[in-house]
């Protein structure tokens, strides 16, 4: 896989970031953990689309322990059971979480140019093909 690279800005264009990823799984971590552009303070970014996929929430009773609160391991062990998300999933997670960078492009190498990436660079099992 080539090269994501990856930039986002505020609304008044103050703020601006950018960064590189080998793939958009790596981009994610980067951009959620250790850059905290795209994060959230009440809950992990990638474990909460894993959950919305498949239509569940914390508060389904599967994830609650005896007493009626919510059991992080059961939680994790949905997570970890579910195929990770695609590289399409991944690109349209980030683009979804506009906080800090309102504004986001993802480009690749074409030819010697950036070219944006688009639906049209994912396979139809939402792989990423370049």
């Amino acid at each position: 896989m080539g090269t994501i690279y990856w930039r986002g800005r505020s609304t008044d264009g103050i703020w601006k970031s950018k960064t590189e990823a080998a793939s958009f799984l790596e981009l994610l971590k980067e951009l959620d953990l250790e850059k905290e552009i795209i994060n959230s303070y009440e809950y992990s970014v990638y474990d909460h689309a894993v959950l919305e996929k498949y239509g569940k929430t914390e508060d389904d009773v599967e994830f609650q322990n005896k007493d009626g609160d919510l059991d992080y391991d059961k939680l994790q062990a949905f997570i970890e059971q579910q195929p990770d998300l695609t590289d399409k999933e991944l690109w349209e997670l980030i683009m979804s979480r506009t906080g800090q960078a309102y504004y986001q492009t993802f480009e690749r190498d074409s030819n010697g140019e950036k070219i944006e990436i688009d639906d049209a660079d994912f396979d139809s099992n939402g792989k990423y093909m370049y």
